[in-house]
Parts: C-alpha cells; structure tokens; sequence
C-alpha cells in the first residue's frame, strides 16, 4: 500500500471514518513499464475492488502494464476531495516513476462506473503535465452529472454541499470539459445498461472527442447491464478488453 499524501491529505476528517487515500501496486518486473491507475467504481458509496479493481489491475499485467489500484476517497467526502485523489494519483506515480519502474510519459487512468466519473474528470480538468494522464480508459462511466439521465447516486455524493451550484455540476461533467489538450480515450459501454445511460455518458463523450480531434475509440455491445468488468461467463463483452489492448497498441502505449 502506498499512501498517495506524503505530508497532510488535504480536507482530511478523521470524524469521516476513512483511511488515508493509498495505491496499491501491480508492478511488472523492470523499468519503463507503461502504467495505468485505476479507479473501481461504487457510486462514490463503495468501492467495486475486487472486478473492477484487482482483476483489471491483473488484466492490464498480462498486457505488458503495471497498475496501481487507487483507494479514494468517497462520501460522505464530497468531489473536492474525491477529485484531489484522482490528481494526486496520477501526480505521486509520475513524481515516483523511477522507483515504481514506470514511464511517466506513459501513465493512464481506468475507471469504471463512478470510478470512470474520476477517471474522466482526470482526463478534462488536469492542471498541469504532471496531472494529466497519458490515456482514458471508461467502462460504463458516469460522464454527465447533468439532467434526467445523470446516475443520481454518483451525482448526489459528487455534488455534496453543492447540490445548487450548476456552474460546479457542468465543470465536473466530463462531457463538457473535452479539448484538444485531453488524452486519448477508449470507451465502452452496454445496451443493457439501466443503471448509467450509454446514449448521454458513453457516446456523448465519443462525440465531444471527435469534436476535439482526440483519438478515441468506443466498444458497444447489444447486451449486458451495469457493472460488469471483464465477465467471464460473456466473452463477447469480454472481447473489450481484447479489443482495448488493440488499440493501446495503436496509441503506442503499449
């Protein structure tokens, strides 16, 4: 385990009953080892650790890439927070890449569900070259805290205390925040999805990358709900993990 806040983690509380914000690592043998940190979701209540965590840090492993788990930050910590562990993530394992054996031109971000709202929000709102991941990965990611279609849970605990503050809702709505700065991205999502829209998340933010000229690519398979990592029992939908390294390649990641 690896504790991401070297000196105070900012807004810290210990009434709020939570570990201080770690990574726990996946490291391949050697050096210069492209990396990516994930980020398991759980509506910002839980975290889905086990197949959207260990088994994605597994996966990315066989591929040729060390993973760091992150263990952020959830309610009832609102988005400052939350946000400022994805950040830190991303800015300890660069800080820390000769140590960790990791190339720190080459350090992604992959999230799942709530975990893709951090995921895509470290892609659109980095503040600087050591903040901004090299790639996007977002299965089924919460990309929009905007309107009807908005996953209410992941909204309500991102938006704590700030409930009212629309300005603040669309900031952290990934599919505003798109440019031409942003990183490449990969995409996936299911027709089965009840839980997270595809047609407002997922192929909105294609679009948004398309209208920035960012690369991305988006899987989308014709069944499947909510939350399901890389299934074992499908191995159509599992395909996108297949179909992920492919173009990891292509972005010369990999």
């Amino acid at each position: 385990m690896i504790y991401i806040w070297e000196n105070e983690v900012p807004l810290f509380d210990s009434d709020k009953h939570q570990l201080a914000p770690s990574l726990t690592p996946y490291l391949m043998e050697g050096e210069n080892n492209p990396c990516c940190i994930i980020f398991p979701g759980g509506g910002y209540a839980k975290k889905a650790w086990d197949h959207e965590g260990c088994v994605i840090a597994q996966w990315l492993n066989s591929i040729g890439i060390s993973a760091l788990v992150a263990d952020y930050r959830i309610a009832p910590y609102g988005g400052d927070a939350i946000l400022a562990d994805g950040q830190q993530s991303i800015r300890y394992a660069r800080a820390h890449a000769a140590e960790l054996g990791i190339d720190p031109h080459r350090i992604g971000v992959c999230g799942f569900s709530a975990g893709g709202h951090l995921a895509g929000c470290c892609a659109t709102l980095f503040t600087s070259k050591e903040d901004r991941p090299d790639y996007a990965i977002l299965g089924y990611a919460v990309l929009t805290l905007e309107g009807e279609r908005a996953h209410k849970g992941t909204a309500k605990a991102f938006m704590l205390g700030r409930e009212e503050d629309d300005e603040y809702r669309r900031r952290h709505s990934p599919v505003y925040n798109v440019t031409p700065a942003c990183p490449p991205m990969f995409l996936w999502s299911t027709a089965g999805d009840k839980t997270v829209n595809p047609q407002s998340n997922t192929f909105a933010m294609h679009e948004a990358c398309k209208i920035a000229q960012i690369p991305s690519q988006i899987e989308f398979f014709d069944h499947g709900p909510h939350g399901l990592g890389i299934p074992q029992d499908d191995p159509i939908i599992a395909s996108w993990a297949d179909t992920c390294a492919a173009w990891l390649k292509e972005q010369k990641i990999i």
